[in-house]
């Protein structure tokens, strides 16, 4: 028995690491209001944020614990809990949400940070926005027409009836620029970690 523990603890491990990958945090400033669990109102601004919560810059003291009522712009309402006290006003906040909320929560979020840095058109009413919009994509000289299959915060998937960039040619689309790094069906994807100074 004491092996069977063993042998089970890296896979553990791995599955946390694995949850904590998949809410990397973004650095994406946006104005927040909020109530405290006593009702009391503020306003503040987000540090960073990702599907599992934020952390906020917050002039006004909050306890680890403490549950709060987040009015976040272009997100809506949401549920919180102060998981860390950072500093005198720094606070991370984790999400009181069921996992689909979370999953909605991830998309706007994934569509609101790239969609002004890819000059992407919003054709869609559905919450969920893993698709849609047009943009040029421009590689050696050439520019492409192209349809968005998905976007995330790392890269994007397009569809062109324009030549395909070769793997591993540098993309400019809007502000951002990738690399080439897959074909899919009718198109290509796009990794913006690849070339220096693009990170979000």
């Amino acid at each position: 028995m004491h092996f069977a523990h063993a042998a089970a603890r890296p896979s553990i491990r791995r599955i946390e690491a694995q949850d904590r990958r998949k809410h990397r945090r973004v650095n994406w400033t946006v104005r927040v209001r909020g109530l405290t669990g006593e009702g009391e109102e503020f306003t503040c601004t987000t540090i960073d944020v990702c599907a599992g919560g934020l952390r906020i810059n917050l002039a006004r003291p909050l306890s680890k614990g403490e549950n709060l009522v987040l009015y976040i712009d272009d997100i809506g309402r949401v549920e919180g809990v102060v998981a860390r006290v950072l500093n005198e006003v720094g606070y991370a906040i984790e999400f009181k949400v069921p996992p689909r909320k979370r999953d909605k929560i991830a998309d706007q979020l994934t569509w609101l940070i790239n969609k002004d840095r890819l000059g992407l058109t919003d054709e869609r009413e559905a919450e969920r926005r893993t698709a849609g919009g047009q943009v040029i994509g421009i590689y050696n000289g050439t520019s492409i027409a192209c349809a968005v299959v998905d976007v995330s915060i790392f890269g994007v998937a397009l569809r062109t009836a324009g030549p395909r960039p070769m793997i591993g040619d540098r993309v400019q689309i809007g502000e951002r620029a990738g690399t080439c790094v897959r074909y899919i069906e009718g198109g290509f994807a796009v990794d913006f970690r690849t070339l220096h100074g693009t990170d979000i």
